[in-house]
């Protein structure tokens, strides 16, 4: 396995005795539970404790492939490193047989995710690329050990656009358009930031805000301040059953997702956990409502 020194000063990167050329794209990670919190240690390196570097990207099926690297701790230690044909070191010494001592270096490692999740016993982890200004979601979907030894992971994006459908504002009721908007928002943000029981939660919360406004709309007085899950009875018991069914059924898929996030559902009931996919059932179901309600249109 190759370790790899990061030059902070230049933003070259070197792989043992030699400079990566060209400059291979290296991205900070964090990794994120089920419940949206990290469950990686935090590395010795507080600025960037750990790296993907990117191998290769397929823009068609969103799927980066590449490794995992994690901070040493050792920083500013001397590396010998060979010139390279595109590259200059006119800030390093050089020795006497053409090497260069490289100082100054934040030294990263190989690191596989598989055994530190195994250790932890965690089912799912999402890993978030990026800082804390910009970044994107991604879901493993597979892991191999190349001949170095080192971990080969393959990542899927989580869908960034066309996640929520376009809403009209001017068919929503005016009295409901600050409560659904803030909502929404809520959840486009927790769908590209987030784990998957903060989706669902926030989905659930889409959910019930366009019901109860729908509702309300339609003079049923009493879906004010009700749950989804009652709004939803309150739906079938005014459309009948065949009316609205679509809307009435993205709704309980959207609620029961939500208890499926619960310990002690799980327990009662022995319901699987939540899934990445699950998650993006639960944003599919809000934008299904919005659209037969005919608010909005997807694009």
């Amino acid at each position: 396995m190759y370790r790899l020194g990061i030059d902070p000063s230049k933003g070259w990167v070197f792989e043992d005795e030699s400079v990566v050329w060209p400059t291979p794209v290296m991205s900070v990670a964090k990794f994120l539970g089920a419940a949206g919190k990290e469950v990686a240690s935090s590395g010795l390196n507080r600025e960037a404790p750990y790296y993907f570097r990117e191998d290769s990207f397929d823009l068609v099926s969103r799927v980066r492939r590449g490794r995992f690297y994690k901070a040493t701790g050792q920083s500013g230690g001397p590396w010998r490193v060979y010139p390279h044909p595109m590259v200059t070191f006119p800030h390093f010494q050089q020795d006497s047989d053409g090497a260069y001592k490289a100082s100054g270096l934040t030294h990263y490692e190989p690191w596989k995710m598989s055994r530190e999740f195994e250790r932890q016993q965690v089912a799912e982890v999402l890993v978030r690329l990026g800082d804390d200004t910009a970044s994107t979601l991604w879901q493993v979907i597979h892991l191999e050990t190349g001949f170095t030894g080192e971990e080969i992971v393959m990542l899927k994006a989580r869908q960034s656009f066309g996640a929520l459908p376009a809403v009209d504002w001017s068919k929503v009721p005016e009295s409901a358009v600050s409560a659904v908007r803030e909502k929404l928002d809520t959840l486009e943000d927790e769908f590209h930031r987030a784990g998957v029981e903060s989706v669902v939660d926030r989905a659930r919360e889409a959910a019930t805000a366009i019901l109860s406004a729908y509702l309300q709309k339609e003079d049923i007085a009493k879906a004010k301040g009700e749950d989804l899950s009652k709004l939803v009875g309150l739906l079938v018991d005014y459309s009948g059953k065949h009316g609205r069914r679509v809307v009435a059924c993205a709704g309980e898929i959207a609620a029961r997702l939500h208890s499926r996030g619960k310990h002690a559902e799980q327990e009662a009931r022995g319901v699987r956990e939540l899934r990445e996919q699950d998650a993006q059932l639960a944003v599919q179901c809000v934008g299904v409502i919005l659209c037969d309600l005919g608010w909005a249109e997807w694009k």
